[in-house]
Protein backbone atom coordinates (compact mmCIF):
# COMPACT_ATOMS: atom_id res chain seq x y z
CA UNK A 1 0.00 0.00 0.00
CA UNK A 2 1.23 3.84 -0.22
CA UNK A 3 2.71 5.44 2.21
CA UNK A 4 0.38 9.00 2.28
CA UNK A 5 1.21 12.32 3.80
CA UNK A 6 -1.02 15.26 3.50
CA UNK A 7 -0.38 19.09 4.93
CA UNK A 8 -2.67 21.60 5.16
CA UNK A 9 -1.12 25.18 4.87
CA UNK A 10 1.83 26.52 2.72
CA UNK A 11 4.19 24.43 0.69
CA UNK A 12 6.89 26.70 1.19
CA UNK A 13 6.62 26.69 4.70
CA UNK A 14 6.65 22.67 4.43
CA UNK A 15 9.57 22.41 2.26
CA UNK A 16 11.67 24.11 4.83
CA UNK A 17 11.38 21.19 6.97
CA UNK A 18 12.18 18.60 4.35
CA UNK A 19 15.06 16.44 4.33
CA UNK A 20 17.22 16.38 1.18
CA UNK A 21 16.48 13.04 -1.11
CA UNK A 22 13.26 12.95 0.65
CA UNK A 23 10.92 12.44 -2.70
CA UNK A 24 12.07 11.23 -6.35
CA UNK A 25 9.56 13.10 -8.22
CA UNK A 26 7.77 16.61 -8.50
CA UNK A 27 4.40 16.26 -10.66
CA UNK A 28 2.14 19.39 -10.36
CA UNK A 29 -0.38 21.40 -11.56
CA UNK A 30 -0.10 24.84 -9.97
CA UNK A 31 -1.62 28.48 -10.74
CA UNK A 32 -0.60 29.73 -13.81
CA UNK A 33 -0.25 33.19 -13.04
CA UNK A 34 -2.98 34.29 -15.70
CA UNK A 35 -5.76 35.76 -13.23
CA UNK A 36 -7.91 32.83 -12.57
CA UNK A 37 -10.53 33.31 -9.71
CA UNK A 38 -9.31 30.89 -7.13
CA UNK A 39 -11.05 31.27 -3.45
CA UNK A 40 -8.01 32.09 -1.44
CA UNK A 41 -4.92 32.35 -4.33
CA UNK A 42 -4.82 35.86 -5.64
CA UNK A 43 -3.24 34.28 -9.25
CA UNK A 44 -1.77 37.70 -10.38
CA UNK A 45 1.46 38.00 -13.08
CA UNK A 46 2.87 40.20 -11.25
CA UNK A 47 6.21 38.37 -9.42
CA UNK A 48 4.95 35.12 -10.57
CA UNK A 49 8.19 33.62 -12.11
CA UNK A 50 10.33 34.33 -8.66
CA UNK A 51 7.27 33.04 -6.62
CA UNK A 52 7.07 29.80 -8.71
CA UNK A 53 10.64 29.08 -9.51
CA UNK A 54 11.13 29.30 -5.60
CA UNK A 55 9.07 27.06 -4.70
CA UNK A 56 9.91 24.49 -7.43
CA UNK A 57 13.60 24.92 -7.17
CA UNK A 58 13.29 24.07 -3.45
CA UNK A 59 11.03 20.94 -4.17
CA UNK A 60 13.86 20.10 -6.93
CA UNK A 61 16.41 20.00 -4.16
CA UNK A 62 14.61 17.98 -1.47
CA UNK A 63 14.58 15.12 -4.90
CA UNK A 64 17.20 12.40 -5.19
CA UNK A 65 19.38 11.76 -8.40
CA UNK A 66 17.40 11.25 -11.52
CA UNK A 67 14.01 12.47 -10.24
CA UNK A 68 11.47 13.90 -12.93
CA UNK A 69 9.97 17.23 -12.22
CA UNK A 70 6.53 18.05 -13.88
CA UNK A 71 5.10 21.32 -13.36
CA UNK A 72 1.83 22.26 -15.95
CA UNK A 73 1.86 25.42 -17.39
CA UNK A 74 -0.37 27.85 -19.74
CA UNK A 75 0.35 28.99 -23.48
CA UNK A 76 -0.76 32.18 -22.70
CA UNK A 77 2.92 32.04 -20.62
CA UNK A 78 4.90 30.09 -22.99
CA UNK A 79 7.25 32.56 -23.55
CA UNK A 80 7.77 33.00 -19.98
CA UNK A 81 9.12 29.58 -19.40
CA UNK A 82 12.80 30.11 -20.09
CA UNK A 83 13.20 33.13 -17.87
CA UNK A 84 10.91 31.42 -15.15
CA UNK A 85 12.37 27.52 -15.36
CA UNK A 86 16.42 27.90 -16.25
CA UNK A 87 16.82 24.37 -16.59
CA UNK A 88 17.29 22.14 -19.63
CA UNK A 89 13.69 21.48 -19.94
CA UNK A 90 11.06 19.78 -22.67
CA UNK A 91 7.70 20.28 -23.07
CA UNK A 92 4.59 17.71 -22.46
CA UNK A 93 2.05 18.06 -24.35
CA UNK A 94 -1.39 17.42 -21.87
CA UNK A 95 -3.75 17.03 -24.85
CA UNK A 96 -7.82 16.95 -24.50
CA UNK A 97 -10.15 14.94 -26.59
CA UNK A 98 -12.60 17.61 -25.58
CA UNK A 99 -11.80 21.71 -26.11
CA UNK A 100 -13.44 24.27 -24.84
CA UNK A 101 -13.76 26.84 -27.98
CA UNK A 102 -13.32 30.16 -27.35
CA UNK A 103 -13.84 33.24 -30.21
CA UNK A 104 -10.20 32.85 -31.31
CA UNK A 105 -8.03 32.29 -33.62
CA UNK A 106 -6.47 28.93 -32.14
CA UNK A 107 -8.26 26.62 -29.90
CA UNK A 108 -5.85 25.58 -27.18
CA UNK A 109 -6.11 21.68 -27.10
CA UNK A 110 -3.06 21.03 -24.89
CA UNK A 111 -1.51 22.20 -21.89
CA UNK A 112 2.33 22.23 -21.75
CA UNK A 113 3.94 20.79 -18.94
CA UNK A 114 7.52 21.68 -18.20
CA UNK A 115 9.54 18.73 -17.67
CA UNK A 116 13.07 18.26 -16.71
CA UNK A 117 14.90 15.72 -14.88
CA UNK A 118 17.71 16.18 -12.24
CA UNK A 119 21.07 14.81 -12.40
CA UNK A 120 21.30 11.48 -11.92
CA UNK A 121 20.13 7.83 -13.52
CA UNK A 122 16.63 8.57 -15.19
CA UNK A 123 13.85 5.63 -14.89
CA UNK A 124 10.84 5.11 -17.52
CA UNK A 125 9.07 2.23 -17.89
CA UNK A 126 9.18 2.48 -21.61
CA UNK A 127 5.93 0.82 -22.63
CA UNK A 128 4.25 4.42 -23.54
CA UNK A 129 6.64 6.85 -22.84
CA UNK A 130 5.76 9.30 -25.79
CA UNK A 131 5.73 13.41 -25.11
CA UNK A 132 1.90 13.61 -25.17
CA UNK A 133 -0.61 12.35 -23.67
CA UNK A 134 -4.78 12.93 -25.02
CA UNK A 135 -6.98 12.86 -21.60
CA UNK A 136 -10.87 12.23 -21.60
CA UNK A 137 -11.87 15.69 -20.36
CA UNK A 138 -15.13 15.22 -22.22
CA UNK A 139 -18.32 16.85 -20.14
CA UNK A 140 -19.16 13.11 -19.70
CA UNK A 141 -16.13 12.28 -17.93
CA UNK A 142 -17.55 14.09 -14.94
CA UNK A 143 -19.67 10.91 -14.23
CA UNK A 144 -16.90 8.85 -13.22
CA UNK A 145 -13.43 8.63 -14.27
CA UNK A 146 -12.42 12.46 -13.78
CA UNK A 147 -15.60 13.51 -11.33
CA UNK A 148 -14.27 16.06 -8.99
CA UNK A 149 -17.14 18.30 -7.32
CA UNK A 150 -16.29 21.75 -5.33
CA UNK A 151 -12.93 22.42 -7.61
CA UNK A 152 -12.79 24.37 -10.30
CA UNK A 153 -10.12 23.05 -12.41
CA UNK A 154 -9.39 19.45 -11.65
CA UNK A 155 -6.48 17.69 -13.35
CA UNK A 156 -7.88 14.72 -15.83
CA UNK A 157 -6.42 11.14 -13.68
CA UNK A 158 -6.27 9.62 -16.26
CA UNK A 159 -3.43 12.21 -17.29
CA UNK A 160 -1.80 11.82 -14.14
CA UNK A 161 -1.79 8.16 -14.16
CA UNK A 162 -0.10 7.99 -17.23
CA UNK A 163 2.66 10.67 -15.95
CA UNK A 164 3.50 8.65 -13.01
CA UNK A 165 2.98 5.34 -14.43
CA UNK A 166 5.66 6.25 -16.94
CA UNK A 167 8.29 8.19 -15.25
CA UNK A 168 7.97 7.62 -11.42
CA UNK A 169 9.53 4.69 -10.77
CA UNK A 170 7.53 2.13 -8.40
CA UNK A 171 7.60 2.11 -4.54
CA UNK A 172 8.85 5.95 -5.04
CA UNK A 173 7.57 8.90 -3.45
CA UNK A 174 5.98 11.84 -5.38
CA UNK A 175 5.54 15.20 -4.21
CA UNK A 176 3.10 17.83 -5.08
CA UNK A 177 3.26 21.07 -3.43
CA UNK A 178 -0.22 22.40 -4.90
CA UNK A 179 -2.30 19.21 -4.62
CA UNK A 180 -5.69 20.73 -5.49
CA UNK A 181 -8.59 18.26 -5.73
CA UNK A 182 -5.98 15.56 -4.86
CA UNK A 183 -5.57 13.98 -8.53
CA UNK A 184 -2.12 13.01 -8.24
CA UNK A 185 -2.14 11.36 -4.52
CA UNK A 186 -4.90 9.52 -6.55
CA UNK A 187 -3.16 8.30 -9.05
CA UNK A 188 -0.47 7.91 -6.85
CA UNK A 189 -2.54 5.28 -4.43
CA UNK A 190 -3.63 3.42 -8.09
CA UNK A 191 -0.27 2.68 -9.03
CA UNK A 192 1.14 1.95 -5.81
CA UNK A 193 3.62 4.92 -5.59
CA UNK A 194 3.93 7.07 -2.04
CA UNK A 195 2.64 10.53 -1.88
CA UNK A 196 3.15 13.82 -0.39
CA UNK A 197 0.62 16.45 -0.98
CA UNK A 198 0.69 20.29 0.29
CA UNK A 199 -2.44 22.09 -0.06
CA UNK A 200 -3.32 25.76 1.21
CA UNK A 201 -6.97 26.01 1.04
CA UNK A 202 -9.07 24.03 3.48
CA UNK A 203 -11.93 23.37 0.94
CA UNK A 204 -10.09 21.88 -1.34
CA UNK A 205 -8.11 20.24 0.97
CA UNK A 206 -10.96 18.51 2.53
CA UNK A 207 -11.91 17.56 -1.35
CA UNK A 208 -8.07 16.04 -1.69
CA UNK A 209 -8.35 14.20 1.47
CA UNK A 210 -11.74 12.88 0.61
CA UNK A 211 -10.79 11.42 -2.29
CA UNK A 212 -7.19 10.14 -0.84
CA UNK A 213 -9.48 7.72 1.12
CA UNK A 214 -11.99 6.96 -0.49
CA UNK A 215 -9.02 6.05 -3.81
CA UNK A 216 -7.01 3.56 -0.36
CA UNK A 217 -10.10 2.04 0.33
CA UNK A 218 -10.71 0.94 -3.12
CA UNK A 219 -7.53 -0.05 -2.99
CA UNK A 220 -7.82 -2.44 0.12
CA UNK A 221 -10.93 -3.81 -1.25
CA UNK A 222 -9.16 -4.97 -4.61
CA UNK A 223 -6.43 -6.53 -2.19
Amino acid sequence: MSEITLHLGDCLEYLRTMEAGSVDAVVTDPPYGIGFKYATHIDTTEKYGEWIWEIISLAESKCNPGSPIFVFQSMLNCRKFSEWFPRDYRIYAAAKNFVQMRPIEMQFSFDPVIVWWKDGERWSAGTNSKDFFVANTSPSSRIGLNNVEGHPCPRPLDQMRMIIEQWVSPDTTVFDPFMGSGTTGVACIQTVRNFIGCEIDPTYFAIAEKRIKEAQLQMRMEI
